[in-house]
C-alpha cells in the first residue's frame, strides 16, 4: 500500500507544476501585447495570408529576432516568406514598444506589409507601454472593423502546428464572427480568422494566420536556411502603373457566353520586361452589377501562332489565380511580343480556393497589348540561387523549460527520499 501511496504523492507532485502553470496561462488579469517578452534567438512560423496580397492566398512566413539594434529600442528581425515558387528573405527591424517594422530590405517590402497586418495588427490596441489585460470587456474600437468593440469574448485551447495552446479568443462580431487566439506567454497570436468589413454578401476574409512552429536559436534556425530565389531584373526607366490616369479600359463576354469580364490595364503601351498591372472583375451576363465570386482564373500571354508564352499563376507557382468575391487586382512583368502582345484572361471555374473547379462557367477573353521592345540590358532573370532543398521544419518541445527543470526537481527529491528511508526502499 506505501508503494502506491509513495508513487500517488509523486504523480501529485509532477502535475502541481504543470498545473500552477496552466492556471497562470489562463489568468485574466494576465496583461498582453504584441511582442511581449520577446527576446534576441526567438523565431515564429506561421501559415498566413492577407486579402491585399493575391486575394487572401496563404504562403508561409517565418521571422527570427536576430539581434538588437546599435540604441537598443528595437530588434533586427531576419524575415522569410515561402509564397508560391517565389521565396523572399531579408532583414526587417521591428520596435521594441510596438513590433512595427521600421526598415526592411527591398526585396521583402510587401511581405513585412502583410506582417504588419496579420501578425502585429493588435498593437494598434496594446503595446508595452499600453498592455491589456484579458478581464476588460474592450480593448478598444477601431475603423477597419466596421467601428466593433475588440475585446476578451471566451477562453479556451485551440490546437495548431505548433501544438495545444491555453488562449483567450480576442473578437467582434459584424456580421459572422471575427477570433484571434492570443496564450499570454507567447508574444504573438497562435491563430486568427478575420472578415473583410462589408455591407452586403458573404464577407471574405481579410487575414489568417496559423503558429507552425516557434523556438528560440541563438543561430539562425534550420528553418530559414533558405534563399530568396531569383527576381526579375527591372529597368528603372520602366513606367510604373496607373490605372487612373493611364489605362485601357473594356469589357467582352467570354467565348463560351457564360459570363461578362471587365478588364484594364496599365501602361497603356507598356515595354516587355515591364510591369503591368490588371484590373478584373467576372460579372454576370443579365446583370453586371451582380459579381461572379469564388473565382478561379489565370491570365496567359502568347504568341502570334497561339503558343502560350508566360502564365500569371504560373510564374507565382500557383495553379490559378483567385477572385473569391469576383474582382482581382494583378501586377505583373509583362512578356509577350511586340508590337502586339496577346493576352488571355481565363476563367477557370468556380469553387474555393484550392478545390478543384466547376467548369460549367468556364471561358475566355482575347485581347491584344501595344507592346513597346524591351529596354537593352532588362527583362532577363538574374543569377541562380539557392532553392527550397534544404527547407526542414524545427519542433518545439512540449512542456515549457521552466516546468521541465520544476519537474525534474520533484523527481530528484523524490528519489532522494526513497534512498533515506530503507524500509521504504525495499518494499519498493
Amino acid at each position: 500500500m506505501r508503494k502506491y501511496t509513495l508513487f500517488a504523492i509523486f504523480a501529485l507532485l509532477l502535475l502541481v507544476p504543470v498545473a500552477l502553470q496552466s492556471v497562470h496561462a489562463t489568468s485574466a488579469s494576465d496583461s498582453w501585447y504584441p511582442g511581449k517578452g520577446l527576446k534576441q534567438g526567438d523565431y515564429f512560423s506561421y501559415n498566413v495570408c492577407f486579402t491585399d496580397w493575391h486575394n487572401c492566398t496563404p504562403f508561409q512566413m517565418t521571422f527570427w529576432v536576430k539581434n538588437e539594434t546599435s540604441d537598443g529600442s528595437g530588434w533586427n528581425v531576419e524575415l522569410l516568406a515561402v509564397d508560391g515558387s517565389i521565396v523572399q528573405k531579408g532583414v526587417m527591424t521591428i520596435g521594441k514598444i510596438t513590433p512595427d517594422p521600421t526598415s526592411f530590405d527591398s526585396n521583402i517590402a510587401d511581405y513585412t506589409g502583410v506582417y504588419r497586418s496579420t501578425v502585429s495588427w493588435l498593437d494598434s490596441f496594446a503595446t508595452k507601454d499600453t498592455p491589456k489585460t484579458f478581464d476588460v470587456p474592450a480593448w478598444g474600437r477601431t475603423g477597419s472593423v466596421g467601428g466593433q468593440s475588440v475585446g476578451p469574448v471566451d477562453h479556451e485551447k485551440v490546437t495548431v502546428g505548433a501544438g495545444t495552446f491555453d488562449t483567450w479568443v480576442i473578437g467582434w462580431h459584424k456580421g459572422v464572427d471575427n477570433k484571434i487566439w492570443i496564450d499570454s506567454s507567447v508574444a504573438f497570436p497562435v491563430k486568427a480568422i478575420v472578415y473583410v468589413d462589408v455591407t452586403t454578401g458573404v464577407p471574405p476574409p481579410d487575414y489568417t494566420l496559423e503558429l507552425l512552429t516557434m523556438g528560440n536559436s541563438p543561430t539562425e534556425p534550420s528553418v530559414l536556411d533558405i534563399s530568396s530565389t531569383n527576381k526579375v531584373n527591372i529597368s528603372p526607366q520602366c513606367e510604373a502603373p496607373n490605372l487612373e490616369q493611364n489605362s485601357v479600359h473594356d469589357t467582352a463576354t467570354t467565348d463560351t457566353s457564360s459570363l461578362v469580364v471587365d478588364y484594364r490595364y496599365s501602361p497603356s503601351n507598356p515595354h516587355i520586361g515591364c510591369p503591368i498591372e490588371y484590373r478584373i472583375s467576372f460579372e454576370q451576363n443579365y446583370d453586371q452589377t451582380q459579381k461572379i465570386s469564388n473565382t478561379q482564373y489565370d491570365i496567359f500571354t502568347t504568341d502570334d501562332q497561339g503558343n502560350k508564352l508566360s502564365s500569371v499563376a504560373q510564374s507565382v507557382g500557383r495553379a490559378s489565380l483567385f477572385a473569391p468575391v469576383g474582382d482581382d487586382d494583378v501586377t505583373t512583368v509583362l512578356k509577350g511580343t511586340t508590337p502586339l502582345t496577346h493576352v488571355v484572361i481565363a476563367m477557370l471555374g468556380t469553387g474555393s480556393e484550392g478545390s478543384l473547379p466547376d467548369v460549367s462557367m468556364a471561358g475566355i477573353v482575347k485581347f491584344d497589348v501595344k507592346a513597346q521592345p524591351a529596354f537593352s540590358g532588362y527583362g532577363t532573370i538574374q543569377s541562380n540561387q539557392t532553392s527550397l532543398d534544404n527547407n526542414t521544419n524545427a519542433t518545439v518541445p512540449e512542456f515549457p523549460l521552466g516546468s521541465l527543470m520544476m519537474m525534474a526537481i520533484v523527481i530528484g527529491i523524490g528519489v532522494l527520499f526513497v534512498r533515506m528511508t530503507p524500509r521504504l526502499s525495499i518494499r519498493l
